[in-house]
């Protein structure tokens, strides 16, 4: 195990790091235009349909934000018909979040474009390589986390 990379080497990785997650966020925000939905609300989409049905204390935990900014988002998707919210039978004074079935049509019309905007952008990569690329962003994002983990 190496115990200590390079310099140079670390400052290029932090640079490719950087410039990978530009080019994600310009390819994202690209593909919230072409839906024609706020990046935020399709954000808020994609957590809720991976947490499934929860709180928007879990929504707002999870993405790292106040609940009061959750709240403006879920009434705007409550509005367009993409969440609907119940009381937590739980604890009535907590509201539940799911996606509907316009929710979920619409998350899968964001996920097709991206697919889309990513398969344009691999054209020439075979299947093998698109893996190989999974694999080590999958290792990156370990490590990454595993890091956080230590300073938390």
């Amino acid at each position: 195990m190496v115990t200590s990379a390079p310099t140079d080497a670390l400052e290029g990785l932090i640079d490719a790091l950087a410039d990978v997650a530009r080019r994600h966020r310009n390819l994202t925000l690209r593909v919230y235009r072409e839906s024609g939905l706020p990046a935020a609300q399709v954000t808020v989409l994609a957590v809720a349909a991976r947490l499934g049905e929860s709180r928007m204390s879990d929504l707002a935990e999870e993405l790292l934000v106040d609940p009061s900014v959750i709240s403006r988002h879920v009434s705007q998707l409550e509005q367009s018909g993409n969440v609907e919210r119940r009381p937590d039978p739980a604890d009535g004074r907590a509201t539940l979040i799911r996606l509907t079935q316009r929710g979920e049509e619409t998350l899968a019309e964001v996920r097709r474009l991206r697919r889309r905007h990513l398969q344009e952008a691999l054209a020439g990569w075979d299947e093998d390589e698109v893996a190989d690329l999974n694999a080590t962003l999958g290792t990156v994002s370990r490590f990454l986390d595993a890091a956080q983990e230590v300073g938390r």
